[in-house]
């Protein structure tokens, strides 16, 4: 592909080698030019042999393909229908022998510039618009989280309260439901238990036991 390049470049300078055949395929340098991997340097010869050279969109190589089928990409595409709004419908026949579609005139390409920029502009909207709304979603679900955890722990103060206790100050499942001392090395099903409640000691069981029978006396006693 290397040789058939500097070969495609020499021949833009030679009228009469524009369009030779050459290789195993007999292709012309604009099939070459066509193939090459490297799109800049594929359009940027494409243009010079067509538009600069005058070379022939139309000739086929061994396998009857005209140079616009080998074009790999978009950008060498666009390169020979922009080769084809310079050189006009006079220059050969695009359509039947080239296949080259309708020509890319300047203001088509901008056009389709602008388009491409609107697609872009409206996509990163659309990107904003999902990120503000995941986030919206995001700070909704954690207030609901934490409006349902402080109306749990209301609900289990309460509880406490009615049963004599003080409101919890830790979150330890193995502190003492009555002194709310932690019981180090210790799970909560190894604590003293009495209802619902754990205790860390016989003596916290009892204090607690004491405090609702006084309670409930004097609930009865008025």
């Amino acid at each position: 592909i290397s040789e058939a390049t500097d070969a495609s470049e020499d021949m833009a300078d030679d009228a009469d080698q524009i369009d030779a055949r050459a290789g195993e395929d007999n292709m012309t340098p604009l099939h070459y030019a066509a193939a090459l991997d490297d799109r800049e340097v594929a359009v940027r010869i494409v243009t010079a042999l067509l538009v600069e050279g005058g070379a022939n969109p139309c000739v086929v190589d061994a396998r009857n393909r005209p140079p616009y089928f080998l074009a790999g990409n978009e950008k060498v595409r666009d390169a020979f229908r922009s080769a084809r709004a310079a050189l006009g419908e006079a220059h050969c026949d695009w359509d039947g022998g080239a296949k080259v579609p309708s020509p890319l005139t300047q203001d088509y390409v901008q056009k389709k510039k602008d388009k491409a920029a609107e697609k872009k502009r409206r996509q990163r909207a659309r990107q904003k618009e999902k990120k503000a709304a995941e986030k919206a979603a995001e700070e909704a679900r954690l207030k609901k989280e934490k409006e349902e955890a402080e109306a749990k722990k209301q609900e289990e103060d309460a509880k406490r309260i009615r049963a004599g206790l003080k409101p919890k100050t830790t979150t330890a499942s193995n502190a003492c439901d009555y002194c709310q001392k932690i019981c180090k090395g210790k799970k909560r099903s190894q604590m003293f238990s009495r209802l619902e409640y754990v205790y860390c000691s016989t003596d916290c069981v009892r204090k607690h036991q004491r405090e609702l029978t006084a309670a409930a006396a004097m609930a009865r006693f008025g």
